[in-house]
């Protein structure tokens, strides 16, 4: 006689395990998206290889060198500073990001040394991949910080000029997404990774636009939102 054994089986039950688990967007730590390169930490641990998109908290892969990261803004590209300073000795005391409303000149002396101030572009944004992914999951992810800085500071002028045209034709920064590669360069002799814009197509999924909506609605609604910062991130 055959013995019959019994399956075992990794399903678990539809109950609501969050019931009374209740956050806000204030309550969340925003990813970044960066661009790997020689100095960035999870390169040198061998967790990443250079010129490849990751996302800074969970180390997931978005794009490389051969494989473009296609991005949807949530809200417009917003300008930024970003400035350094540095002591007597030319080493960097503070480090931040700050939204530019205004001009201010490139260099200015401080208490603690010269403050550098160099222009760039932050979006919040989403990939592709994530977007279609919660889509069909029927679920709400949590966006990321973009930023465009130094060589890639041009890509971000790109985007700009797109959302301005949007913009002008009244339709919302979310029905546009932007193909990003990511290209070799070189510095005074340094070799790096920068940013450029190979293509922009429109968004037209009624179900990719409902959540992209809802995105914006979540994101316009908050007044501040802390960033999972990398502190070696490096910017040509």
């Amino acid at each position: 006689m055959s013995k019959v054994v019994k399956k075992e089986t990794n399903e678990v039950t539809t109950k609501n395990y969050y019931s009374d688990f209740v956050v806000n967007a204030d309550d969340l730590i925003m990813p970044k998206i960066a661009l790997m390169q020689k100095a960035s930490k999870p390169v040198e641990e061998e967790a990443a290889k250079i010129g490849e998109f990751r996302d800074n908290i969970s180390n997931k892969l978005f794009g490389d060198k051969k494989t473009n990261m296609i991005i949807v803004p949530i809200t417009p590209i917003k300008p930024i500073y970003s400035e350094t300073v540095k002591d007597s000795n030319d080493n960097t005391v503070s480090y931040q990001d700050v939204l530019r409303t205004r001009q201010l000149p490139k260099t200015e002396e401080v208490a603690e040394g010269t403050l550098e101030r160099k222009e760039g572009f932050q979006l919040i944004c989403l990939p592709m991949t994530e977007l279609e992914e919660y889509v069909k999951a029927k679920a709400k992810p949590i966006p990321y910080q973009l930023t465009f800085k130094g060589a890639s500071r041009w890509a971000g002028k790109q985007i700009t000029q797109a959302i301005v045209t949007y913009k002008n034709l009244r339709k919302p920064p979310f029905a546009l997404s932007f193909e990003i590669s990511s290209t070799q360069d070189t510095w005074k002799g340094n070799s790096f990774y920068k940013m450029e814009i190979k293509k922009t197509e429109e968004v037209v999924d009624k179900d990719k636009l409902a959540l992209l909506q809802e995105l914006f609605n979540d994101m316009s609604s908050i007044n501040s939102v802390d960033i999972a910062e990398e502190s070696n991130e490096q910017f040509f």
